[in-house]
This record gives C-alpha cells, sequence and structure tokens, in this order.
C-alpha cells in the first residue's frame, strides 16, 4: 500500500520492532534534479551551420520548391529518411525555423527565413537571417538575453545556470551548452568586425633599408578581421609569412569570394583546443579547397593529403609546374611567375574560373584513388543496410 502526498511520496515499510507498517516521507525534487527522461527535446541537436544543409540541399537540388523528405535525405548523405540521424538534422532544421515539414513521408518546404539565409539578396539579410534562425529556439534566446552580451562562461556554473534558470535537464545541459556556445561563434563570424588601433601599426619599423622606406612594397599585410559573407567554405593550404601572406589577402580571397565561397586559413583559426583538429575540422567542412603547393612546403602537403583522404576536390597554384608532384598534374593546377606582366590579376581570374569548375565537376579534382573509394563505400552502403 502507498499514498500519495502534495509534497512528498509517501509508503509505508515494517516497522523492525513492532512489525508494524509505518509513514516513510520522500523529499520532492528540486529544480536542480531535473531529469529528461520521459520529455521531449526542444532544442536542436545540430548547430545551426549543421541544419543549414537542410535548406541548401531545398534550394540547390529542387530550385527552393517543397522537397520530399526521401529525396532530401539523400542529397544531404543519408540514404534513408528514416535514418534517426537525418530526423534529428530535420528536426533541428525545424526549430531554427529554415523549413516546414517533419517525418519520413513527409515533404519538406523552405521558410522565408530559410529563404534569406540560402538565396538573400545582400550579405546583410543572410546576417540578420542567421540571427533570427538563432533566437527562433526559444531556449537560445533566453540564455543569450540572460547575459546580455556577456561572456560565456565555460565551466559548471553555466552548466547550473542552464538547469536552475531554464530548466534545461541536467543530462541535456552539456549538448545544450555546446550547441550554444558552436552557435555563437558561428553568428560572429558574419558580424561586422570592430577593428582595433593596433591592426595598422606597422612591423616593418626594424628594418633601416636604403631605399626609402615608402617606395619599397612590404610584404607585410594588416590581418584585418572580414566579416563572412558566404556559407560554402574555400579552405585554402599555403605557406605563411612573407609574400605568401600579400597573396592571400589581395589575389585568393577576392578570387574565392568572386567564385561564391568563403575564404578560410589555417592561421585564422582561433579557437581553443587542437590546430590539427581544427584544421581536420575545416577540411571536412569545406566545400572545395585551394592548395598553393610552391616551394614544396611539408605542412601544405601533409593537409593536402588530409583533404583527398576526405575525398575533397582540391585545385592547386604554384610558381613552378616542379613542385607539382607527377601523380597529380593530371589535376587542376594553375602555373604563375610573377615575373610576367599582370601575373596577379591573371592568376586571380583563373583562381575564380577553376574553383567554378571544381564545384560543377568535382570528380576531376580528386585523385581516382579516393574517387574510387567513395565509389566503393557508396555501393557498400545498401548492404550494410540490409544487414541491419
Amino acid at each position: 500500500m502507498s499514498d500519495e502526498g502534495t509534497k512528498g511520496e509517501v509508503k509505508r515499510t515494517p516497522s523492525k520492532k513492532t512489525g508494524k507498517k509505518t509513514r516513510k516521507t520522500k523529499s520532492p525534487k528540486t529544480k536542480t534534479d531535473v531529469s529528461a527522461k520521459g520529455k521531449p527535446w526542444t532544442f536542436p541537436k545540430y548547430t545551426l551551420e549543421n541544419a543549414i544543409s537542410i535548406a541548401k540541399a531545398i534550394e540547390e537540388k529542387n530550385a527552393g520548391n517543397p522537397m520530399p523528405a526521401q529525396d532530401l535525405a539523400v542529397a544531404v548523405g543519408f540514404r534513408l529518411a528514416s535514418d534517426w540521424r537525418f530526423g534529428d538534422l530535420l528536426r533541428s532544421a525545424n526549430l531554427y525555423g529554415l523549413v516546414t515539414g517533419t517525418g519520413a513521408s513527409s515533404s519538406i518546404s523552405l521558410t522565408e527565413l530559410g529563404q534569406d539565409v540560402v538565396a538573400p539578396s545582400s550579405p546583410n539579410q543572410r546576417s540578420a537571417a542567421l540571427l533570427k534562425a538563432f533566437r527562433h529556439v526559444a531556449e537560445f534566446a533566453g540564455v543569450e538575453s540572460f547575459y546580455g552580451g556577456k561572456r560565456i562562461p565555460e565551466d559548471e556554473f553555466f552548466l547550473n545556470t542552464l538547469t536552475r534558470e531554464f530548466q534545461i535537464p541536467r543530462d541535456r545541459a552539456d549538448m545544450f551548452a555546446e550547441i550554444f556556445v558552436k552557435n555563437l561563434s558561428y553568428l560572429r563570424a558574419f558580424s561586422t568586425p570592430v577593428l582595433s588601433n593596433e591592426s595598422s601599426t606597422s612591423t616593418s619599423d626594424s628594418a633601416q633599408p636604403t631605399t626609402p622606406s615608402e617606395k619599397i612594397p612590404s610584404p607585410v599585410v594588416s590581418r584585418e578581421p572580414r566579416a563572412r559573407e558566404f556559407l560554402d567554405t574555400c579552405f585554402v593550404m599555403m605557406p605563411f609569412g612573407s609574400w605568401f601572406d600579400r597573396y592571400y589577402q589581395e589575389i585568393y580571397v577576392p578570387a574565392i569570394r568572386e567564385a561564391g565561397f568563403e575564404p578560410i586559413r589555417a592561421d585564422e583559426l582561433f579557437s581553443t583546443g587542437s590546430v590539427m583538429e581544427q584544421i581536420w575540422e575545416q577540411i571536412e567542412k569545406a566545400k572545395l579547397l585551394l592548395a598553393d603547393v610552391s616551394g614544396k612546403n611539408p605542412n601544405v602537403f601533409y593537409e593536402l593529403g588530409l583533404a583527398h583522404a576526405a575525398r575533397k576536390p582540391v585545385i592547386f597554384t604554384a610558381n613552378s609546374v616542379d613542385d607539382v608532384p607527377f601523380d597529380l598534374r593530371h589535376l587542376r593546377v594553375i602555373i604563375y611567375d610573377i615575373r610576367e606582366p599582370e601575373w596577379a590579376s591573371r592568376l586571380q581570374k583563373s583562381v575564380t574560373d577553376y574553383l567554378r569548375n571544381a564545384i560543377k565537376e568535382p570528380e576531376k579534382s580528386i585523385p581516382h584513388p579516393f574517387r574510387q573509394m567513395a565509389e566503393e563505400m557508396q555501393n557498400a552502403a545498401p548492404v550494410r543496410q540490409a544487414k541491419r
């Protein structure tokens, strides 16, 4: 026998001395004991950056028209719409307000907000739409307002705040915190950066040339932070320092953006953690990559190996054909000679053209062994699915 009270659970247990049943009261749970058991998910399991892949697939594969869930699943890399991972990704896109429609047999449509993200009329429209999508999740908007632009703590105090102030279940607080912080970092990349006066300080004061300094072109360029414009990225693998930094800022960056991609280089990654992990993450996220193999830099070739292992299309640039390994010369390679007139403008145009062609025919920018590996993995997928 057991009785229910309004303040706690009451149970009758036999007394050791009398053998009679006595009343034993169990204390009620506090707010900090919130559990997720039996409760639906109220926030996305994927970041905004990942969820956008759903909206992008509808725009790119079906011209923005409603798309069957099964076709959409295949477009974003899943074999079946019933795959639980696709279900979580689709639900995340719904929670961000990017699409409508859920379920393996439903039709998925872009919302107006989703259209503003994947097909905006200006970079500002995309930036505003991304922020609106983030705030479309009530919990994200509430936590953002609570901290009011202040630094988000990266310890147990943040998790405690999520549980006590916003009733995020304790066993989901870690995931909430990770997705929330990653979303803030993603949004920050699309906002206009505030430049400091220190960025204009010259680093060449120590040099004492005999020729007037104003007549000597400097390879040093100020690394002013850029506001991101495009969703798809092009990861650039090249040496750092000296003239290469200038090539990157004045040739590669505008060329890549002209092709419709956001340029990212390893030295622009400022988040905490292993550098190699961050580079691998950017390689996996990139739509395609550019490798300047001039000078046969070992770091560039190591990153290039990772890119090919990830079966990503890569275009090459080099100031000498001898810098390009013989086995890779059949791929898209641009050779530039700085001694030729107008070499920089020609290189910039070539990079833009090569990138556009590479995205149309990615298989021509991936070495054959890796293309074959991708085909074998794709053919093996139905077999693995059948064995489950």
